[in-house]
């Protein structure tokens, strides 16, 4: 799971998952690390930084609402995030999730009250 590490919100979602990847089913991976591109080639780094991106074992590369929905079947809480594939949902969950991820930094400082965020990064008002 390749997530940002710099967004609040994303954090708290990695957060959760961390505590119940117990079997270690899920691989965390920021992509705002030194060696993000020379170590997944693969992942176009803006593209990830746009919506969230996933590798499954077999390499298949997926994207948004389907990367967390594997993600929490992964380490066995799917049924809290299944009803994003319910098919009425599923049909109007990847254009919000597109919507929630380009507007999570500012989201993040409405919903803190103590980070303001740019697509770029985020910082303190103190």
């Amino acid at each position: 799971m390749f997530y940002d590490g710099r967004c609040p919100l994303c954090m708290k979602e990695i957060e959760h998952l961390r505590r119940w990847n117990s079997a270690g089913e899920v691989r965390f991976v920021d992509i705002n690390s030194d060696t993000f591109r020379e170590d997944y080639p693969q992942v176009d780094p803006d593209a990830a930084m746009a919506i969230l991106h996933g590798q499954l074992p077999d390499g298949q590369i997926i994207t948004g609402v389907d990367v967390t929905v594997e993600a929490w079947e992964r380490v066995g809480k799917g049924h809290w995030v299944r009803w994003l594939r319910w098919p009425g949902i599923r049909r109007f969950s990847p254009a919000l999730y597109r919507l929630f991820a380009r507007h999570r930094h500012r989201l993040a400082g409405l919903l803190t009250g103590r980070q303001r965020c740019s697509s770029d990064d985020c910082h303190r008002d103190d």
